[in-house]
């Protein structure tokens, strides 16, 4: 959850944590439904402190500075991280489905393409925006 909370977009640090959430809530015995709850709400208690551009277009629309509104931000933050252990904590506790090492395994990258095939779209679509 911490690491979610980074201020980048959801669902980019998710998709960038999701692994290590996988092996830390199978040797924790989390559900995959808690540790989803957790970088969710790791990630939105992030943002709401982060100069990202939904706390820059409200700073703009309500005339405050953007230092002063993020400092503002900082204790509802620290409320939705609390919210959102204390909930990822009842859920986990619930049935739910548990991460296997299956969810652990790396799949090997065995059909990919060739370097040829792989640059063979963007220099099409650069020699046609070109011409």
């Amino acid at each position: 959850m911490i690491v979610c909370a980074v201020g980048v977009f959801i669902d980019i640090s998710v998709i960038t944590v999701a692994p290590i959430a996988l092996a830390i809530g199978k040797k924790s015995g989390y559900h995959k439904e808690a540790l989803l709850l957790a970088m969710i709400g790791g990630g939105k208690a992030g943002n709401i402190i982060s100069p990202n551009p939904n706390t820059i277009a409200v700073s703009e629309a309500f005339k405050v500075d953007l230092t002063s509104l993020m400092m503002k931000n900082f204790i509802p933050a620290i409320c939705a991280v609390v919210v959102t252990i204390l909930l990822s904590t009842m859920l986990s506790k619930k049935q739910g489905v548990q991460v296997t090492e299956n969810d652990l395994e790396q799949k090997g990258d065995k059909n990919l393409p060739s370097f040829i095939q792989a640059v063979a779209g963007p220099v099409v679509a650069v020699m046609m925006y070109v011409i």
